[in-house]
């Protein structure tokens, strides 16, 4: 079956997640439908309610993306690890980063790299937030990653997929060149 797209909806849908022995933190999701296509790496800010077993709308909207984009699965790392529905509970945490998140965020920077593929930033304006965004850009930079986006908010942030109203992202989006760009 397929959706108003064309894209298939009726899938067997691999899903993971890496959680934290405590669970307040997800290091990585992954999804995958078509292991003859590529993963499409993402940043976001911070994970919310998806697990190995269930996805969030966020989740859903990305998977609509990568599914149009060519890409066969999702693997996702964020900023900021600690699992919270609202990055204003996210960033009253005490730990928000998350004791093992900079070595997930390395893994998808080095199989970003290694498969030649862009990463999609998606953190939307929370992404300044002990200037996490920076730390991230340096480190593709570093490794050698191209970075792409849903688009623009208006103070240069990489959208957020659940992006609303005037900023509400098309359906038929294509990615974006955001920041640098691996080559360059």
């Amino acid at each position: 079956m397929a959706d108003l797209l064309g894209l298939e909806t009726d899938r067997t849908v691999q899903k993971d997640a890496v959680i934290s022995e405590c669970t307040r933190y997800r290091y990585k999701l992954t999804r995958r439908w078509d292991g003859a296509n590529p993963m499409l790496p993402v940043c976001m800010l911070n994970p919310s309610t998806a697990d190995h077993e269930k996805d969030d709308p966020t989740i859903r909207e990305l998977t609509h993306f990568a599914t149009l984009w060519g890409y066969g699965g999702l693997s996702i790392i964020n900023l900021l690890a600690f699992r919270a529905s609202t990055p204003k509970v996210m960033m009253a945490a005490a730990d928000p980063f998350g004791p093992e998140n900079g070595t997930f965020i390395q893994r998808a920077l080095t199989d970003a790299r290694h498969n030649n593929a862009p990463l999609l930033a998606a953190w939307g304006n929370g992404g300044t937030w002990a200037d996490s965004d920076e730390w991230f850009r340096e480190r593709a930079a570093f490794n050698m990653v191209s970075l792409v986006c849903l688009g623009l908010t208006k103070d240069g942030h990489p959208k957020h997929p659940m992006a609303r109203g005037v900023h509400r992202i098309p359906r038929d989006q294509q990615p974006i060149a955001y920041g640098w760009r691996g080559g360059q």
